[in-house]
């Protein structure tokens, strides 16, 4: 009961506030638990577009909401004992994920959230694609709606990396997701190396 207890306690000590979810130190040893255990294993870095003038127009409250609808989404559509939902901070998460369908998983998730707005949106913005707010000079410009960006890195079997190589990638692939309009997933299969850097003759995305 106590060995209970305490890792309860931990459980709680770096869980994320807003969600509840893991945070940074136990993602990195779940991380570092797959790349001991050998096995290949998908690790997905989530990111909300276009979230600060959302949060900025219409309070921080929605905002809250939205990222806790998200981390929601994400729990849901991992599998068990399988896939793990950590969460950085802020409108960032990680997935890490072994299920064999993970990235049917992911777009669900993408298509859930696209379709949920309108419970953080009125359906004027909706119709209109975004709203106006102001720029951070001031200006009042029109801003998109918020969107979900996954940059996924495929891990393959035995790499002789450490979490930190692991967690620097997928960002990088969120990046590309980010250039792509609406929602969108990027999955990066060239294979891992150190410091999250790829060999360059091959390349491989979706």
């Amino acid at each position: 009961m106590g060995v209970i207890t305490n890792l309860q306690i931990q459980a709680a000590r770096y869980a994320n506030p807003l969600t509840q979810l893991p945070g940074n130190v136990p993602i990195n040893e779940h991380l570092e638990e797959l790349l001991a255990a050998g096995g290949e294993f998908v690790a997905a870095y989530c990111d909300i577009d276009h979230f600060k003038p959302f949060n900025d127009a219409f309070g921080y409250l929605r905002g809250d909401q939205l990222i806790q609808s998200l981390g929601r989404m994400l729990v849901d559509a991992a599998a068990d004992h399988d896939d793990f939902v950590g969460h950085i901070g802020g409108d960032d998460f990680v997935v890490l994920m072994q299920s064999a369908d993970w990235e049917s998983r992911l777009r669900r998730v993408m298509g859930g959230f696209d379709n949920n707005l309108g419970q953080h949106l009125g359906r004027e913005y909706l119709s209109a694609g975004g709203y106006r707010g102001e720029d951070r000079r001031g200006n009042v410009i029109f801003h998109p709606l918020p969107a979900l960006s996954i940059g996924c890195v495929v891990v393959k079997p035995d790499t002789t990396i450490s979490h930190h190589d692991v967690s620097a990638a997928p960002g990088e692939a969120k990046k590309e997701a980010k250039r792509i309009p609406g929602s969108a997933l990027f999955v990066e299969r060239r294979q891992l190396q150190v410091r999250g850097a790829w060999p360059s003759s091959t390349a491989g995305t979706v």
